[in-house]
Order: structure tokens, then sequence, then C-alpha cells
């Protein structure tokens, strides 16, 4: 039989505890970036975007007429927006070099330009005022060349021509003018393509028309009327063929899930696209209604091992139940509310990531999710680097599976743990419809004063490690049942491997046995050495540390306990600047003095006196008030004298 008890904030009885120290990381400013899956070689890694960032874009339209023999591109985009800035001479744009430009024209009377590398700058015949309407019509041609992960892809499948975008993070550029820059949403769009008539296309929003022209080509005009980042707008064009499913999201509404799949895969897509409206009615429930309920909902089939959750219509390559999933989850977190900045990622594939374990533990129950967290947990083990700053070293650094989607599920489900369930599921659903975020860009900060708001709860110590800081705690524990006073004794000590944090503090639940009886105790662990004294009125019989894997970490148990000689370890860190953690062990209960000096024996500061339990206890000196140096340590307990060295050194300011 099991019983849970579950205390948010346990006391321990009996402990002399020294003070814990905070830590916070200093952030500079942060680029942008993203990324989905690689399907070629090595390509430009150009994650800038140059358009000016006092335009508000409030309107896309793309008109295109592709052409596969030879592979071609015309197109006329027009983009509506408002000036920010006092006055300005200048506008700018992205799109790369190779897409060359014939015309421009602004409020119908053409502009000269200069196009360089990655973006165009126009030079203006007059002065832009502030909140001055716009309206920019450009025209040009050209064979995209496809950069990242297949921003722009020409192929063919038995013999047919194939033609897709998968912009994400850069590569919106690489095939149509654009503010290719995801904190700048237009409020709609529509997509107008002409092709062989023998294609399909699928692309955003509702499909409004569809013309047969008398050259032997097609033009398909989809609309969407959600505000949309330029990175989600997408084409799909092949000899698809079309299913549907539909989703009852009122008692008197339904939803399109519109299907386009090669016909030599359509027996397999019918039979597995359907699960879809499930996963629909379980985030609506989570989340709230599918958020662009009034258009619809679709995939279109792609290849390069891909999937991307373009807004309305996600382009993937697999269906498997999970990326099935996975996708769908996005239309929430990164199309509905879409990260602010590529260091804002985590928003969008850590919420997605975490999202498919929810949909797992509302269709198959608690045990399905458990195993798959599992698995992200055992991923988030190898993971390097912080999920809140990203690697610009490469577009799949930055996207990597480890540390953005393992890791980034990972710390959705330690806040689970840390908030409990009622909270968190409220904190979930708060954040997805707070009009502030709702069909417009967040930010890391921004979620975590949700979650501090509806919590109540500082949690900056939560953030501050597992979002800016690097690896994970390792666990060394080890338990004591004191049969005398019917207490049991706990010792955790933490290590990590980086630098940052020096430990993590985390709530932990303790399975204690006695008696074929399990209870769950939940302790707050908040130094790097701590010991918890328990009442337990039955012989304990064994303990183990988190024994549902809510946290990320490496936990393994020892039998000496308590320690079988007394132990002061070296300060972490040695040299330091200003604070310092101080660790020892006792392997009895005993008087201590813990004491600091300086380099001529003279005392500085006491930092613990007192009784002490058996067990490991730390301390932190913050050496503030002295100057750079050598300094000794000592701890005396009974007859024994420790005593280490460790340097301080003042850093100028």
């Amino acid at each position: 039989m099991l019983a849970k008890i579950r205390l948010i904030t346990f006391t321990a009885i009996g402990i002399s505890l020294c003070s814990t120290a905070q830590y916070s990381f200093d952030l500079n400013t942060i680029h942008n970036i993203h990324l989905i899956n690689d399907i070629g070689g090595k390509e430009e890694f150009n994650s800038y975007s140059m358009a000016n960032k006092l335009f508000d874009v409030t309107y896309y339209r793309l008109d295109l007429k592709i052409f596969t023999n030879p592979n071609y591109l015309k197109g006329h985009v027009t983009i509506s927006g408002i000036n920010l800035s006092d006055s300005t001479n200048n506008l700018s744009f992205d799109l790369m070099r190779n897409m060359q430009i014939d015309s421009i024209l602004i409020n119908g009377l053409s502009q000269q330009f200069i196009q360089n590398d990655s973006w165009f700058n126009i030079h203006l015949k007059s002065t832009l005022k502030k909140n001055e309407n716009l309206t920019v019509d450009i025209f040009y041609q050209g064979l995209p060349v496809s950069t990242g992960f297949g921003s722009f892809i020409f192929t063919s499948h038995n013999g047919v021509p194939w033609i897709y975008s998968l912009s994400e993070p850069f590569g919106a550029k690489d095939w149509w003018p654009c503010k290719d820059d995801p904190s700048d949403k237009a409020d709609s769009a529509d997509i107008i393509v002409t092709c062989d008539s023998i294609l399909r296309v699928g692309s955003q929003g509702l499909l409004i028309s569809i013309i047969n022209n008398e050259d032997g080509t097609r033009t398909y005009h989809w609309k969407t009327q959600y505000p949309i980042a330029s990175y989600l707008i997408s084409v799909a064009i092949t000899n698809y063929v079309q299913f549907s499913n539909w989703f009852k999201y009122s008692e008197i509404d339904s939803m399109e899930i519109l299907n386009y799949v090669l016909p030599e895969h359509y027996e397999s897509a019918i039979t597995n696209l359907p699960i879809v409206v499930d996963m629909l009615s379980i985030y609506s429930r989570l989340f709230g209604i599918y958020p662009f309920a009034k258009e619809k909902y679709g995939h279109a089939e792609i290849s390069g091992y891909a999937a991307m959750e373009h807004q309305t219509m996600t382009s993937l390559f697999h269906l498997s139940e999970s990326i099935v999933a996975h996708e769908l989850a996005h239309q929430w977190f990164g199309d509905m509310i879409t990260c602010r900045t590529w260091a804002d990622l985590w928003l969008n594939e850590g919420f997605a990531q975490y999202s498919t374990a929810l949909y797992y533990e509302q269709k198959y129950g608690k045990e399905r999710y458990l195993n798959y967290m599992r698995t992200q947990l055992d991923k988030a083990m190898n993971a390097t680097g912080v999920i809140g700053i990203p690697d610009f070293s490469s577009e799949r650094a930055l996207f990597d599976e480890n540390r953005i989607y393992a890791k980034g599920a990972c710390v959705l489900h330690m806040l689970r743990h840390v908030l409990g369930d009622s909270i968190f599921f409220k904190t979930i659903y708060t954040y997805a419809n707070h009009p502030n975020f709702k069909y417009k860009t967040a930010t890391i900060s921004d979620f975590q004063t949700i979650c501090e708001q509806v919590s109540g709860k500082d949690l900056s110590y939560f953030f501050q490690e597992w979002i800016y800081g690097e690896r994970y705690p390792n666990y060394l524990y080890s338990w004591y049942w004191d049969s005398d006073n019917h207490i049991l004794i706990i010792n955790i000590k933490q290590t990590n491997n980086a630098q940052y944090p020096v430990f993590f503090t985390m709530p932990l639940d303790i399975k204690v046995t006695s008696n074929n009886t399990d209870t769950i105790i939940t302790v707050w662990n908040n130094a790097k050495a701590q010991t918890f004294a328990i009442h337990i009125n039955e012989k304990v019989d064994a303990v183990l540390l988190d024994p549902e894997d809510w946290v990320l970490k490496y936990a393994y148990s020892v039998n000496t306990f308590p320690p079988i000689s007394y132990q002061l370890d070296q300060n972490y860190p040695n040299p330091f600047n200003s604070t310092t953690i101080i660790s020892y062990g006792l392997p009895g209960k005993a008087k201590v003095s813990l004491k600091i000096y300086d380099i001529l024996g003279r005392e500085i500061e006491t930092l613990a006196s007192g009784v002490q339990l058996p067990g490991y206890h730390t301390c932190e000196w913050n050496a503030k008030h002295v100057t750079s140096g050598i300094y000794f340590y000592s701890l005396t307990a009974g007859s024994t004298k420790l005593v280490r060295k460790m340097v301080v050194i003042k850093l100028p300011r």
C-alpha cells in the first residue's frame, strides 16, 4: 500500500543550517534563431534580420508563380505597415540577393533601391512621418537557394514535381521579401500561388478560390485573418490527394482538419491521421479552444524527414503519433504565442515537447506520461549549454534536441512538481489565454511572471538554475534510523559539473518504506549539503529519493552513514571573488565550531556554532568585507580540528 504526504516545505528537525546563497545570471543582449531538421549539407548561417525594427508589418500578400521546367519563381509581394520611427527616408526588408528585384512601388510610386546579400534598402522620395501607413509592392524573380533545413525545395515523387517551403528560422527571405523577424507578426496574409494544373497547393488559413487559367495552370488563393509570423507562412505543392476529418469545438461549431498527402501514402494517412481529433480535444481542454478554429487545421506531406508547425497547416514527413501531437501543440505554443526572439525558443519547442507528454497522460494514463518523460530525462542528461542563452555556432546547435526539446520538456515537468497539478495547469491555461500574449509574442521572462502571479511564489531560483544554468544535480544521499528517538536522519549532498549553478534548489520526494507501507515525504533541498530529521514511528526499512523521477538528476545512495570520520571539504569556488560554499561532514552528534581566520591567525568570522546532528552540512561565507589574500577556515568538533586554505581575489570595479 502507498501513502503520500506532500509537504511543499519540510522543516528539518534539530538541525543547524547556514544561510543559502542566492544566485543570478547577468544576461547579455541575445539575438535571434531557430531550427527543426537538417536535410542537407552545411549552409550559411545567417541569423539576423536587417528589416527596419521601427516598421510594424500589418499585412502580407504573396502572389507567386511557380515554374518547374526549369525550376523558377516569379513573385509580387505586398507589405503593408506603419512607420513607428519619428521620421525616416529609408526602409529595409529581408530578401536573398539571388532573388532579383525588378521594381519596387510605395503607395503606387516607383522607388529606388539597393539590393544587398540578404536584404534590400529603399531610399524614399519623401520622408515618412511617425504612424504613417504605407504599402510596399516588390516585384522579383529567381531560383531560391535552399538554406538551413530546406527553406524552399524543388524535388519530385514518382516523376511529379513536389515543391515546398520550410522557412524556420531564417529561410523566409530565401524565397520572398519580408521582415524575417518573429517579433513582428502581420495581422493577416494572403497567399496566392499559380502552378501547373495537375498540382494542388496547400497554405495558411482558408482556401478562398481556385481559378483554372487558360494556359494550363491553376491559381490557388489562401487567406488567413489571424496574426502570423513570417517563418510560419508556407507553401506545399504537388499532386496531393485530399481528405478531411472534423473537430467539433462547441455544441454548434465544427472545424475542418484538411489533409494533403501523396497518393501513394493515402491509405496510411487515412488510417493514422484521424487521431488528431482526440489530440485537438485534449489540448483544447488544457490550453483553451484550438486558436485558429475559424479557419482550419491540417497537414501537408513533405519530404526530408522534417516536420514544421506552419500555422493552420503543419508540414510533415512522418505520421507518428508523437510527431503529430508535437506539431499540433505548436499551434498554441509557437504559432498563437510566438517566441519574441530565438533566445525564447524554449517557449516553442520545450512546450510542444512537453505537451506530447500531457497528451499521452490524458489519452493513456499517468504511467504512460511518466514513461515518456523518463525518455526525455535520459536525453536531457546529455544536454550541454544553457536553454535561455542560444548556441549560435550552428542552427543544429541552436535547436539541439537534448537541450531545447528534451531538457526543455523536463523543465516544465519539474515546474509542475514545484507548483502542484492544480496551480501548474492553471498557470499554463492563463499563459495561453493571456491578452498580452495570445496571437502575439512572449519572452521567457513573460512566462516566469505569469507563473509567479498565478502561484504567488517567487520562482526566480527555479528559472535561474534550470533556464540559465547548466547540467543537473548529482545527489549523494544516505539515511540512518535512530531507533532510540524514532527519527529518520537523511543526508543529501549535491554536486554539479557546471560552474553555474553551484547547487540546485528543489523540492525532493523521498519514499520511506516502513512495515510494508510506502510514504512519500517532500523535503525542501536548498543547500549543497543538507541533513533532515523526520519523526517516523515505525522502523524504516528503505529510503528512495525521487521515486517517480520528477527531477532531472543523477541520484545514488551510500551505505556509510554517518561518515566514518570528520570531513572538511575544499570550499567552492576557490579562488573566489565574493561568496563561497564550505561543506563538512560529522560522523556523530557533536558540538561544532566553524571559523574563518586571516593569514596572521586573526579570527574574522564564525559561520557555525552549536550542537549538530550526524551528516553533511554547508555554509556560505560572504567575503565582501575583507581584502584579497589567503584565508583559513577551521572546523572544531569535539577533540577534532580540521583546517583548510582558501583564496579571495577581489576583482577591480
